[in-house]
């Protein structure tokens, strides 16, 4: 358990400021030593003779060595750096003639000797310690030099110094020296900019600007209420499924469920099904009509009992209306991932892919106009920011694509990526992609991507009338869809669009790794956004993924569960008796159907996910067709690094 998570935050939002003051120094004393040949390394190469010489003498004449060198004298002679040019047993016995001398006059050898005989004795405390180093060689029986490990590699390597030396030269130039010097002052100054900077956007993007909104109508309220409660368990499960929703981890203690007062139930209901403050639908009515039958229903299906009133000291997770929260990464970071992201698309180009920055500008005027999502009309208790909201101009995709002469299997695949630094992490799954002869579809999404650059970005529902919109332009019916992590969110989205039961569906085949699109009301939120880190992998996924400021601003203000999440019907079920209140939200599957499941997911149960996959949706496992694979040991994402599994989903893409 990380106890002082608090501090680990803080010490990591910090860390980018210092690296952006220690750095440039660090490196700055580094170029200065080089000038003046100072440095460590040039220390020890210029008293490597002198440790050499000590290791080439036996045991007994190292020991009188050792008795001598502690008066203050020096036996060694002068000898060359490479010892295999001159024989052991020469250096042996120039050593003990001195050492006879020495022993027969002591008074003659003088420390105005020892200086003329041995090169750079100044360092008379680094001496000591080659001494006494060597004298712990002797000790284990390393009595020759050329016995020690690694020996013939670092004579090997001797000549390298001289190839360097005009190198280290032009750096230790004044001209060289004094532009590395004003780089590195530039870049010093450039940090603390861009902090201040960092600073002043996290504070602008704390306003609420109501892009996300609630389910419109009241059946479509009604059908999301009822399948999220389907899926929860009646007396401790509904309790603990509550609970996480009022855990938001600014309190010293969890919420239980004993604290939670109907009104506190009430408040957050108004944001989930709503998307609004508890103020603003209260003005209505039938929504508090509405809100008060839910939690009746709550209450006498599930078999709990909520407290009366409101409790002050209660805080409910409300995603689109609370702070957004970020720490600071320093400019060389995201200079580092727009290089990596640079790289990519060269590779990309090797490829065969041809980036398309949209698809506006390729469509005909008809169909833009076809396929511009409409504005939606403001309720009644719309705030300005949401009416300004209304009037965003329509999103767009850029995306890669790659078509074989003559593919084997002409329906494409259309891979969407999840959070992190863009398709840079997926380089080698698209390498391996490019090997199945059927055309490609790479959709970017540099939301989630590190990128700095903040882009409106569009809704779940309007992502597929851009991803129709690629299909149509590149003119193919249908594609099969391979989403990862948030990815599968946005996959899900176009299947409540264009479920595999219609016969105009754009949706062929379904491959989701890591999906996050199902039963994503139970504890996804909290787990990514609001909980204290307790494993090392949630630690790295609270600093380096919820915390960059890109995407904890996508995720507290775009992200729209009522239109990411899906209560799916299997292929083999598609003939059943229709659920209650059945509409968008359970759309059914294609026939190709491929689930990845990691067992040990630190954002889902996946456990209870496969056990609702199995029984409610009705995906087999364990058959021919391997609709759902579920994967003993791995945390989310480690399947991409993983060979064994690797292959699965590349057999997928392969079969769907």
């Amino acid at each position: 358990m990380i106890v002082d998570h608090l501090l680990t935050r803080t010490g990591v939002r910090s860390l980018g400021l210092v690296l952006a003051g220690v750095v440039p120094l660090a490196s700055w004393y580094l170029f200065y030593m080089l000038a003046y040949n100072e440095t460590p390394v040039d220390t020890l190469m210029n008293q490597l003779p002198f440790m050499l010489q000590l290791l080439q003498a036996n045991s007994s004449t190292s020991s009188l060595l050792f008795q001598n060198n502690n008066s203050g004298n020096s036996l060694l002679p002068s000898i060359p750096f490479d010892s295999a040019t001159v024989p052991a047993t020469t250096v042996i016995s120039s050593i003990a003639a001195a050492a006879v001398s020495a022993i027969a006059s002591p008074s003659a050898s003088t420390s105005t000797t020892t200086e003329q005989s041995i090169p750079g004795s100044n360092l008379s405390v680094l001496r000591r310690s080659i001494v006494a180093l060597v004298q712990f060689l002797d000790a284990h029986g390393y009595k020759d030099v050329r016995q020690l490990p690694g020996y013939q590699y670092w004579i090997a390597l001797q000549p390298l110094k001289e190839r360097l030396g005009p190198v280290l030269n032009f750096i230790s130039s004044h001209q060289t020296l004094t532009w590395i010097l004003t780089g590195l002052h530039l870049w010093m100054a450039a940090e603390l900019v861009f902090c201040f900077m960092f600073w002043k956007k996290l504070a602008r993007l704390q306003e609420v600007d109501r892009v996300v909104k609630g389910v419109g109508a009241k059946a479509k309220r009604r059908e999301l209420f009822e399948r999220c409660l389907e899926t929860v368990d009646e007396g401790e499960g509904v309790k603990r499924w509550i609970e996480v929703w009022f855990d938001t981890g600014r309190t010293k203690q969890p919420a239980k469920f004993e604290d939670i007062g109907r009104a506190n139930m009430v408040s957050w209901m108004a944001w989930a099904f709503w998307a609004a403050p508890l103020e603003e639908v209260a003005q209505s009515p039938a929504a508090i009509i509405e809100l008060n039958e839910m939690i009746d229903t709550i209450e006498e299906v599930k078999k709990v009992k909520f407290r009366e009133g409101y409790n002050p000291n209660v805080d409910c997770i409300r995603l689109s209306l609370d702070p957004v929260i970020a720490s600071h990464r320093p400019l060389i970071y995201y200079t580092l991932i727009w290089l990596a992201n640079a790289l990519t698309k060269i590779v990309f180009l090797l490829l065969g892919f041809t980036r398309y920055s949209g698809t506006l500008d390729q469509a005909h005027t008809f169909e833009q106009t076809k396929f511009k999502p409409k504005h939606r009309k403001s309720s009644s208790f719309s705030s300005p920011g949401a009416i300004a909201a209304e009037n965003r101009p329509p999103g767009d995709l850029a995306y890669w694509y790659r078509t074989p002469a003559k593919p084997q299997n002409p329906i494409p695949l259309v891979f969407i990526h999840g959070i992190g630094v863009g398709l840079v992490q997926y380089i080698h799954l698209v390498v391996a992609l490019t090997f199945i002869s059927r055309p490609l579809i790479m959709i970017e999404v540099p939301e989630v991507s590190n990128q700095l650059v903040q882009v409106d970005c569009m809704t779940p529902d309007e992502t597929y009338f851009v991803v129709e919109r690629i299909l149509r332009i590149h003119k193919h019916p249908k594609a099969t869809f391979l989403g990862h992590s948030l990815g599968t969110m946005l996959c899900a989205a176009i299947c409540r669009a264009s479920p595999a039961s219609s016969p105009k569906s754009i949706v062929h085949g379904l491959i989701l790794t890591d999906p996050i699109c199902f039963l994503t009301h139970h504890s996804i939120a909290r787990n990514f956004a609001y909980r204290t880190p307790a494993t090392a992998s949630q630690l790295v996924m609270d600093l380096f993924a919820a915390r960059e400021i890109g995407t904890s601003w996508f995720i507290m203000r775009r992200f729209c569960w009522t239109e990411s999440i899906i209560f799916p019907i299997a292929w083999s079920r598609r003939h059943q008796k229709p659920l209650v209140c059945q509409g968008k939200l359970s759309p059914v599957l294609p026939q190709r159907t491929r689930v990845f499941l990691s067992r040990n997911d630190n954002l889902l149960d996946m456990d209870k996910v496969a056990e609702y996959l199995r029984t409610k949706v009705g995906l087999e496992e364990g058959t021919e067709k391997d609709e759902l694979v579920v994967m003993d040991g791995l945390d989310h994402a480690q399947l991409l690094l993983r060979p064994e599994w690797f292959s699965r989903i590349l057999k997928a893409a392969r079969e769907c």
